[in-house]
C-alpha cells in the first residue's frame, strides 16, 4: 500500500471515530458519506435469486404394485419494487400413466399475497397449471414487472402432486415420477469495483 493512500485510509479512520462521539442521526450521516467517497463507482447488474421444488417419487420397491402417495412443497418468495421478472419452467413425468381412471396428477401455482405472506389473491393467480393427463412438457413462463409492475409482497409458490416410483435396484424395472418446478427471481443490484464478487440488492439501498 502507498504511503499516500495509507495516510488516507488513517484519516478516514480518525474521522469515523471523531464523528462517533457526534449526535445519533449526524455520526450516521457523516461516517456513511465518507464511506461513501472513497468506493468506486458501482456497476449495475442482475441478479438471480432461485427457488427449486421439483420432486421424484420413489416408494418402497418391495411392493408388487407400488402405492401412489401425495406430497406438497410450499415455499415463500419476496417480492418488491425492483423485481424485474420472474422465470418459471415447469415440467411433470408420470410413467405408465393408464388414462382417466388414472389420480395422478402435478398443480403449480404462484400466488401475489401481502407482506406476511397472508391474503394472498386465490382468485387471480400469477402462474397455474393442472397436469393432470400423463406427462406435461417442460414450459417456461415469463413474468415481466417492467410492463405490469408486481405487488410487493410475500408471495407464495406451491406445488402438490400424487404420484409413485420404484427404487429396487433393478434401472430395467424401476421407473419414477417427477416434476421440475424451478422459479428464478431477476432483480438489479449494485457491484463496488472495491469487492466486485459481491453484487447487493438495490432496494437495500432504498
Amino acid at each position: 500500500m502507498s504511503n499516500l493512500r495509507r495516510r488516507t485510509m488513517s484519516t478516514i479512520i480518525a474521522l469515523l471515530f471523531v464523528s462517533m462521539a457526534m449526535p445519533g442521526c449526524i455520526s450516521l450521516v457523516l461516517g456513511r458519506e465518507m464511506m461513501e467517497g472513497v468506493r468506486g463507482e458501482p456497476e449495475v447488474r442482475e441478479m438471480s435469486t432461485p427457488y427449486d421444488l421439483s420432486h421424484t417419487f420413489v416408494i418402497d420397491g418391495t411392493e408388487v404394485l407400488p402405492t401412489q402417495v401425495q406430497k406438497t412443497i410450499t415455499e415463500q418468495v419476496p417480492i418488491d419494487h425492483t423485481v424485474q421478472e420472474i422465470i418459471i419452467n415447469f415440467q411433470t413425468s408420470v410413467n405408465y400413466y393408464t388414462g382417466d381412471s388414472d389420480p395422478r396428477y402435478v398443480h403449480a401455482e404462484l400466488l401475489s399475497c401481502d407482506a406476511s405472506g397472508a391474503n394472498c389473491d386465490d382468485a387471480n393467480p400469477i402462474f397455474e397449471v393442472m397436469a393432470d393427463n400423463g406427462s406435461y412438457p417442460q414450459t417456461r413462463t415469463e413474468v415481466d414487472c417492467n410492463l405490469n409492475p408486481c405487488e410487493n409482497g410475500m408471495w407464495r409458490l406451491t406445488v402438490e402432486g400424487r404420484g409413485t416410483g420404484t427404487n429396487t435396484g433393478v434401472g430395467v424395472i424401476d421407473f419414477q415420477d417427477s416434476w421440475l418446478l424451478r422459479v428464478t427471481v431477476i432483480r438489479p443490484c449494485l457491484a463496488f469495483p472495491e469487492n466486485p464478487e459481491e453484487c447487493t440488492p438495490t432496494v437495500d439501498f432504498d
